[in-house]
């Protein structure tokens, strides 16, 4: 009795062991070639849809360069509704792109007006090879590919749909197929392009995007799976295109390798045609929807050609037991190569890794947080699955030890000024980088000398001494580009030496102590329509500076912020000697010398955040609050001259405002930012100031008045984002001054460094 159902169930379990296969042999297997092209390559998310909703199945995938990219996401499970809702998203202009999204953007300078950062070794020719940083390229291919390598158990064959990917080893100088290992490494591997990212290192040799050798991979697909149809998605370049002033462009005509077409009568060709550049990726969705279109036209001209499914739910059904392997992505350990004992102790303090500190979002900010660092170069994670668990290897190089740093900005009103910094790293058991600046401007100018020191500790702390020497020019009235600058009213310089502290409090957030020495001096005329040859007034501060600061700033953008916020709370002490006097000191009419010892307290708050409406619809609040015991100095201008401004527009930043500076005082605006067109912002503000007690000119001196009025200040600039920094055009009106309006065209940033006076 035994017998016939024993031979029953081995039957049944026969069928369902070759039922696939059966499956199978009843149409011919399908295999699919997805080409490189760059931003091209979105259409092939199109083409894999169309296929789908028709029917059309899909037994093998190869893939180079960014095919390997959609080709490695189809076979790990990802629908292609999936992957086009992610093309038309910022996270994935920032992955292919180098930008960081907001969140992951650590400004280590905020005050500087730097452009151009160009890295060089001392070793001469040691010049960085690469354009973009890849780690948000190289984490994102990580933390969504790695369970499904791990569900394969590495094995590429295992994937949803048996998989290929084609990279270049520029060494043996022929095209490598990886059909096993790290899946992620591998598609990155194939998605180098020579010069825009870094290569890949497996097993000790460099590996560069597959195109270089195979773009068109059908001998891969015929040779290791061999199906009945081939079908090919085409997004490459219908020619080498040598006329075009893209730099990208020219460098893939010149290395990419166009294979012939296949004449095989089983190779059946789908060229997207696309009027998108190799880096436009703003086109992805664009391409989705031609890739989209152009293959339902070519699956209904070849109809007759392509088997279908029977089961519509088949290829869902087959992903979500994929699927459902796949584990998730929890990191259990990190370990940090290819630096020194040292350099590595520095690392892994700055990325903190501790046991409370596995949530994936956390890690991921730290390693950007890492390759801000500037003593880091490139980070390169990799992940491997052990026991339901993610251990990362994390491959770091030490960054170029010099720095070349170039900004400044522009004016159409004769207020341009030159930035340029030359730092050099130290990267040991106590790094250093010592810096050198200088800004020369009509308007300012200054030159700094600092070391900073990076103190090993759990949580970052920097020592720097400084010596800085700062000067201004401020002018009675504006003139346009090019013209005559009209005679200084006020002449300020002053130098500080000392040191400065700075304790890590988070991520974006920080402590920053001061011990400083301070020598000023200010010139000012006593009457505002003078000639050169009318008496100064002489005012000198030879002091010190206690203060202490805490800040914090996830603004993303260091002139036009539109998203995240500011705060800033501190206080200082200064102690010193004042002296005020004429010049020439005969003068008729002269008030008296002063020389007197003084010593006052400054408090002040600041705060600006903003909140997005809407994708392209900012609002932001700008507050600010003084206070202090500060006195009066001899004259009204140097007075003025003395007391904080409240400046919160680029315009306010270069002008001696009157009415906008207090010892004691607190202000409030309203921000609003929209993006127009290509990348163009319309920004409003609006702003109202009241002083506790405001500076006014008296017959006898300056004079404090209590009951102060609210004094109003309003702009609007459009505003776009180069490589080189903001241009902006606009207007800003300023309630009472001398010459309320002010015009301009600026392009750079006009931002100064905070010193221990101001």
């Amino acid at each position: 009795m035994l017998r016939p159902l024993h031979a029953v169930l081995c039957a049944i379990g026969i069928a369902a062991i070759i039922q696939p296969c059966l499956c199978q042999e009843d149409r011919p297997t399908v295999g699919l070639v997805l080409t490189g092209g760059g931003a091209r390559g979105a259409a092939h998310v199109g083409v894999l849809l169309a296929l789908e909703d028709s029917g059309i199945p899909i037994d093998y995938v190869v893939g180079t360069s960014v095919g390997a990219h959609v080709g490695g996401y189809y076979a790990s499970g990802w629908s292609p509704k999936s992957m086009w809702s992610m093309l038309g998203t910022e996270e994935f202009r920032s992955r292919i792109t180098g930008r960081r999204l907001h969140e992951f953007t650590f400004d280590t300078e905020p005050y500087s007006p730097s452009a151009l950062s160009i890295r060089l070794g001392t070793d001469l020719g040691d010049i960085k090879g690469h354009v973009i940083s890849s780690l948000s390229l190289d984490w994102s291919l990580m933390e969504e590919l790695t369970p499904a390598c791990a569900a394969a158990n590495s094995n590429f064959d295992s994937l949803m749909v048996p998989f290929r990917c084609v990279a270049s080893d520029v060494l043996a100088k022929t095209d490598t197929v990886f059909s096993q290992g790290n899946l992620a490494q591998s598609i990155r591997a194939s998605m180098s392009f020579p010069f825009y990212m870094q290569p890949v290192w497996i097993d000790g040799r460099p590996f560069y995007d597959g195109g270089l050798y195979n773009n068109r991979p059908v001998d891969v697909m015929i040779e290791h799976f061999d199906p009945d149809i081939i079908l090919v998605s085409g997004v490459e370049s219908a020619m080498a295109d040598f006329n075009s002033d893209d730099l990208i462009s020219q460098l893939e005509a010149l290395v990419v390798h166009y294979a012939d077409s296949d004449s095989s009568n089983r190779v059946l060709e789908i060229d997207v045609d696309l009027d998108v550049s190799t880096l436009d990726f703003d086109g992805s969705i664009h391409a989705c929807e031609e890739g989209y279109a152009q293959g339902l036209a070519f699956i209904e001209a070849h109809k007759m050609d392509l088997p279908r499914l029977k089961e519509s739910n088949a290829i869902a059904h087959r992903r979500n037991q994929f699927i459902s392997k796949q584990s998730d992505f929890e990191v259990n350990n990190i370990q940090v190569s290819g630096l020194d004992d040292n350099q590595k102790g520095h690392a892994e303090r700055v990325l903190n890794f501790r046991g409370e500190n596995h949530g994936i979002g956390g890690l991921k900010r730290r390693l950007f947080l890492l390759e801000s660092d500037p003593f880091i170069g490139r980070v390169f994670p990799t992940a491997q699955q052990r026991n339901g668990a993610i251990d990362i290897q994390l491959e770091a190089s030490a960054e170029r030890d010099l720095e070349l740093k170039l900004g400044g900005n522009i004016s159409s009103q004769g207020l341009s000024m030159g930035y340029a910094a030359i730092g050099l790293n130290h990267f040991s058991r106590l790094p250093f980088t010592l810096q050198l600046t200088s800004t020369i401007g009509q308007f300012y100018a200054d030159l700094g000398l600092g070391i900073k020191l990076h103190l090993p500790s759990k949580s970052p702390i920097v020592f720097e001494p400084v010596l800085n020497f700062r000067r201004w020019n401020y002018t009675r009235e504006l003139v346009g580009f090019l013209r005559e600058i009209r005679p200084t009213f006020f002449k300020s310089s002053e130098m500080e030496w000392g040191g400065r502290l700075e304790i890590s409090s988070g991520l974006r957030s920080a402590f920053r102590l001061s011990l400083l020495s301070l020598n000023t001096k200010d010139i000012t005329y006593t009457d505002w329509l003078f000639s050169p040859e009318d008496p100064t007034n002489d005012d000198r501060f030879l002091g010190s500076q206690m203060g202490m600061t805490w800040l914090h700033n996830s603004l993303n953008h260091r002139q036009f912020g539109t998203r995240g916020q500011r705060i800033e709370i501190g206080g200082h002490y200064f102690h010193g000697n004042y002296s005020s006097k004429f010049s020439p000191i005969d003068v008729s009419n002269a008030r008296d010398s002063v020389d007197t010892d003084v010593a006052f307290l400054r408090g002040h708050a600041r705060l600006q955040s903003f909140l997005s409406l809407t994708d392209n619809w900012a609002v932001g609040l700008n507050a600010e609050c003084r206070l202090s015991n500060e006195k009066l100095r001899t004259t009204y201008r140097g007075s003025l001259a003395q007391a904080p401004s409240y400046n919160p527009m680029p315009g306010g930043r270069v002008l001696f405002l009157e009415n906008f500076s207090a010892f004691n005082y607190r202000a409030v605006g309203l921000i609003t930012d929209m993006e127009l067109l290509y990348g163009i912002h319309l920004r409003t503000e609006i702003h109202a100031f009241k002083a506790t007690n405001r500076i006014t000119n008296a017959d006898k001196g300056p004079r404090l008045i209590p009951d102060s009025p609210v004094f109003w200040m309003t702009g609007a600039r459009l505003w776009k984002e180069l490589p080189v920094g903001p241009i902006s055009m606009g207007v800003e009106y300023y309630e009472n001054e001398r010459y309320p309006v002010f015009f301009e065209v600026l392009l750079g940033f006009r931002l100064f460094q905070p010193g221990a006076r101001r």
